[in-house]
């Protein structure tokens, strides 16, 4: 029989008190093996493919264990003949070993994985086109995703509604953090036509406040795991003329919320824009890896391209891994 600071324990209690201490001493042995196991994944060398709609796999990034890097090819013209005519003669460099005939698939749709079989290679895009590798795989309903040469945890990133509470709060604490670029910024000096278009509207914006009701924002996408977010905004000043100048700006980047849950700028830009052009959002969510950290995996648009983005997310920085483009004019 046991005992508490001297005082006898019944059997009942004693019990209790060992179940207890099992419980936690298994507890700590799990986390650390969970721990332990994303570590080794996190070493473990992994090649990573865009999945286009129709199942065409793009690979854009390969891990050797030490760093991240994009080795397939970029982009051909559309007139271009393939380089390779099947997949047994694609080159050993593209992806550093020989292509791999079966992938794990994972697409916010289904929101699983997807065991696929290569079946051969392709092309897909606008103006140039992208090199793929066709698949058996036809996701339905159609999206696109990520795919991998090995098992790999993923899951979605959270787009919040707009309208939604979350996004009106963080229209209101995006404020001040906005305010405070304005005032860092330093006003392009006189020398080129664009350093005079982006000095009159920062001008403007230092001598103005910022009040909740002038700041739009365009998307808000955040990790369903920890308050770690994607913002994109934008305030309008009016008396400048769109169509021949800059007459907003546009703040974006990455939010995490410090110990007293107030937002705080992990890594942001401030960046002057025209609103004549129809505005689309920079940034689209595909999928978040997890490995030892979080990778986020975005689609970047340009005016007629996209490019994929792997950016490692954590609480203190935003680091870009690596890019591939995949389609573009």
């Amino acid at each position: 029989m046991g005992s508490f600071r001297g005082v006898p324990l019944s059997a009942h209690m004693w019990r209790k008190s060992i179940t207890r201490r099992v419980v936690l001493v298994l507890g700590a042995l799990v986390s650390a093996a969970a721990a332990a196991a994303l570590a080794a994944q996190a070493q473990e060398p992994l090649i990573v493919a865009y999945m286009e709609s129709n199942g065409e796999l793009v690979p854009i990034a390969r891990y050797d264990g030490v760093r991240w890097r994009n080795t397939w090819p970029e982009p051909i013209d559309r007139d271009a003949p393939l380089p390779v005519r099947s997949v047994a003669k694609i080159p050993r460099a593209w992806l550093g070993q020989p292509v791999p005939l079966t992938w794990t698939a994972w697409s916010e749709a289904t929101g699983k994985p997807q065991r696929v079989t290569v079946t051969g290679i392709g092309r897909e895009g606008a103006c140039v086109e992208s090199i793929t590798l066709t698949t058996s795989f036809k996701p339905d309903p159609g999206s696109d995703g990520l795919a991998f040469d090995r098992p790999t945890r993923v899951t979605a990133i959270v787009t919040v509604e707009e309208g939604s509470p979350e996004w009106d709060a963080l229209r209101r604490e995006i404020v001040p953090h906005l305010s405070a670029a304005i005032a860092s910024t330093a006003v392009p000096q006189p020398g080129g036509e664009q350093r005079q278009m982006g000095a009159r509207v920062l001008a403007l914006a230092r001598a103005e406040s910022s009040p909740a009701e002038t700041v739009v924002i365009e998307s808000v996408f955040r990790d369903p795991r920890v308050p770690l977010y994607f913002i994109e905004a934008h305030r309008q000043f009016t008396g400048i003329p769109a169509d021949t100048d800059e007459d907003a700006l546009s703040y974006s980047g990455w939010f995490g919320r410090d110990g007293a849950g107030a937002l705080i700028p992990i890594s942001a830009s401030l960046v002057p824009v025209s609103t004549a052009a129809d505005r689309e959002p920079r940034y689209t969510p595909i999928g978040i890896l997890r490995r030892a950290g979080s990778i986020w995996a975005m689609s970047e648009w340009g005016k007629e391209s996209q490019t994929i983005v792997l950016f490692d997310v954590s609480a203190k920085r935003v680091r870009k891994l690596t890019s591939a483009d995949v389609s573009g004019c």
